[in-house]
């Protein structure tokens, strides 16, 4: 009988491969009290497809089976009902179709920087969800992305994003408002402040809910579409859907760079709220009335 290396039988534990066929290999490795399963295509990229979970809190490894870990793959989380804490690494780019749909514990997620794409659906349904931070360079926020998240209150927009789509953030009572910077040309149905309301069977707009943005957006259209309120934050030149210091700063110092022959740093976009006092000139003058009308919202209650 023919002996086995003993090299290779060690690799096959290593790699621990659940099914094989002739297009895919799923392999498993454990991390702590966890297991990911994972695949790995012709670019020598680890994807993972499945997880076992037992802790609460959650390291997501960015190497697997020594390749780099750059998918979530659909369902790859779904239904983890002990997860309340995941932290996703650098090396992540995509984010699969309900990759964590029904984590109904988890409370927090910061999407990395490096992540290009989410799907549909991802995070449907985590209903104690609460902060999402989406540091990343997205294109589109996909249809039904945080749908049903029910105790999500704190929600940012990249200023990459372009499009959101249909019932992205239906049912999503507690967000109070959200700010839409204006490089969004698309906005699915019933995608912002939208609910279902189960005592008259009928779709509305959240009570209290506004859409913060720039004049002439599809912002505001989608907001009068919808009997939503809108607000344009004048002044407010980086797009965080606040008017402070930061923004008066930001303002005297190309108002310096233009008054010395050199060419501004601001976007059109950002020209707009810019000139607050709409003169056609940004200056010192909208600097300081910005400032001031930092001071005047520090001390009265936004209604």
């Amino acid at each position: 009988m023919k002996k086995i290396p003993l090299f290779v039988t060690a690799l096959s534990m290593l790699f621990s491969p659940l099914t094989s066929n002739a297009e895919e290999t799923v392999f498993s490795e454990k991390s702590g009290n966890n297991t990911f399963y994972y695949t790995v295509d012709s670019h020598f990229s680890a994807t993972i497809t499945e997880s076992d979970i037992n802790d609460s809190n959650i390291t997501v490894p960015s190497v697997l089976g020594g390749y780099p870990v750059m998918t979530i793959g659909e369902k790859a989380f779904f239904g983890k009902t002990s997860i309340t804490d995941i932290k996703l690494p650098e090396s992540i780019t995509h984010i699969g179709e309900n990759a964590f749909s029904g984590c109904l514990m988890l409370k927090s997620i910061r999407i990395p920087e490096t992540v290009i794409y989410l799907g549909a659906g991802c995070f449907t349904g985590c209903i104690f969800l609460e902060k999402v931070s989406l540091d990343c360079s997205l294109a589109t926020i996909p249809e039904n992305c945080f749908s049903a998240c029910s105790s999500l209150e704190i929600i940012n927009i990249p200023e990459s994003v372009m499009i959101i789509g249909k019932e992205a953030f239906f049912g999503c009572p507690m967000i109070s408002g959200i700010f839409v910077p204006p490089t969004v040309i698309d906005i699915g149905e019933n995608a912002l402040g939208m609910r279902y309301n189960t005592r008259n069977n009928r779709i509305e707009a959240v009570s209290g809910f506004r859409i913060k943005g720039l004049p002439d957006t599809k912002a505001q259209s989608y907001a009068e579409e919808n009997g939503i309120e809108f607000k344009y934050n004048n002044g407010d030149v980086n797009f965080d859907g606040f008017v402070d210091s930061v923004d008066s700063s930001a303002v005297l110092l190309e108002y310096s760079l233009m008054s010395t022959g050199n060419s501004g740093t601001f976007s059109d976009f950002q020209r707009i709220p810019a000139d607050f006092n709409n003169d056609g000139f940004i200056d010192s003058v909208d600097a300081s009335l910005i400032l001031m009308e930092y001071a005047i919202l520090q001390t009265t209650p936004e209604e």
